[in-house]
């Protein structure tokens, strides 16, 4: 979705309710923050949504605009649910489809797959593309509300255990 539809949207459902910003934001988030969700200039996160929805009494489907089949919030939780069931090359089709405005969720979600994707081929041997795979997830644990710490260590871990495994794969490539 786009940023300054689901701000205007949000801003609408505001001023239809007759609330200034300051009554809206309580203290989850700053006025500020709402005041550049309105404007378009930032992305609210699922949470911070979840939030507005219930202070301005709408289902959140209709602030995204996702009322229909397939929308955003569909194609989120298709993904959490592939994630959870093990399909983790779904998870991450399913994850990198995901809109600017659910970025966070995006990154956090393709940091999870990508982890386990690549432990899964480390496993089997393919370890340039475990490598590639899990430097991914390293930077992904770091980006936004979701970020993990421990993700990211479990993941800069891994990638030193790969170095030494790719060490010798690289030998035994060049026939050393």
């Amino acid at each position: 979705m786009d940023r300054a539809l689901l701000g205007s949207r949000i801003k609408e459902a505001r001023l239809a309710k007759k609330l200034t910003q300051t009554e809206v934001v309580g203290s989850f988030i700053t006025r500020n923050m709402l005041s550049q969700i309105e404007s378009g200039t930032a992305t609210p996160s699922i949470k911070t949504l979840a939030y507005l929805a219930e202070v301005l009494d709408l289902p959140m489907e209709q602030l995204i605009g996702a009322e229909e089949p397939g929308g955003d919030l569909a194609l989120l939780q298709e993904a959490k649910q592939r994630l959870r069931e093990g399909a983790l090359d779904e998870a991450l089709e399913k994850a990198a489809a995901l809109p600017d405005t659910l970025a966070d969720e995006r990154a956090a979600l393709l940091a999870q797959a990508s982890l386990r994707r690549g432990e899964a081929l480390a496993q089997e041997g393919q370890l340039p593309q475990a490598a590639e795979l899990i430097h991914k997830a390293a930077e992904l644990a770091d980006v936004g509300i979701y970020a993990n710490p421990n993700l990211k260590a479990r993941a800069l871990l891994l990638m030193g255990q790969l170095a030494e495994g790719l060490v010798g794969y690289y030998r035994k490539m060049a026939g050393k």
